[in-house]
């Protein structure tokens, strides 16, 4: 119900120069120690090319898919995907994230509510990248995502007649 903002782009392009420092100390931290020929640096350059490759893609295909069926929910590492019969509710909720003693706010973000189980975090999340300089499109995008629960209702209801 989304695109995807300009901001994963620069993620992508981020994460693409991180990697590169990372390939470049690694091979000057490596240098005195251990003898790199030009194959073993091709080998380390290919290498996280390739890990880099993986992930920006992953990162720019997450997000929030809807079908007739029923709803994709693709992060970093992993997808869920939940029938529309199998989901209670959709909402925004303030998450909050507790490790022990800690509590770090996480902002508004969208969940699913299964009709059994626990709540299903999407990558619908107010300040994240793709929302933060466009609440609009937050909004638009938790009232689409409703609509279509709703139209799957409708779907699923016996015909009067």
């Amino acid at each position: 119900p989304y695109s995807p903002g300009p901001g994963r782009w620069f993620v992508v392009g981020w994460e693409l120069f991180g990697l590169a420092m990372f390939g470049w100390s690694t091979e000057r931290v490596l240098r005195p120690t251990v003898a790199l020929s030009p194959a073993g640096i091709a080998l380390l350059v290919l290498g996280l090319f390739l890990a880099w490759l993986l992930f920006a893609h992953r990162i720019l295909r997450m997000g929030v898919y809807v079908s007739d069926h029923g709803v994709r929910v693709l992060h970093l590492l992993g997808r869920r995907t939940v029938a529309w019969s199998e989901i209670d509710r959709i909402l925004v909720r303030d998450s909050r994230h507790t490790l022990g003693r800690v509590t770090v706010a996480g902002g508004m973000s969208v969940q699913i509510e299964p009709r059994v189980g626990t709540a299903i975090e999407t990558t619908l999340w107010a300040d994240g990248i793709d929302f933060a300089f466009r609440r609009h499109a937050f909004h638009a995008a938790y009232r689409e995502l409703r609509a279509h629960l709703v139209r799957a209702r409708e779907r699923g209801r016996p015909a009067l007649g």
